[in-house]
């Protein structure tokens, strides 16, 4: 396999991964409008919130380094 079969792979991989991501983070938004506001639960749910969105955020630059490769 040649490294820029191996790259574009990555990059189909990265962007499935970013699908799932978005969907998390629909579903946390979800489940925010039901929970009350002072509990533990929405402070998970936020805090999941700000690493779904550092994940998106990474897998963004990844997706951009790899493209710059090819």
């Amino acid at each position: 396999m040649t490294e820029r079969a191996r790259i574009r792979r990555a990059i189909a991989a990265l962007r499935a991964q970013r699908a799932i991501l978005r969907e998390q983070l629909e579903e946390i938004n979800e489940n925010l409008r039901r929970v009350p506001n002072p509990s533990r639960a929405r402070r998970e749910l936020l805090a999941a919130r700000v690493a779904i969105r550092e994940a998106l955020r990474l897998n963004a630059i990844a997706i951009r380094l790899l493209r710059s490769v090819l």
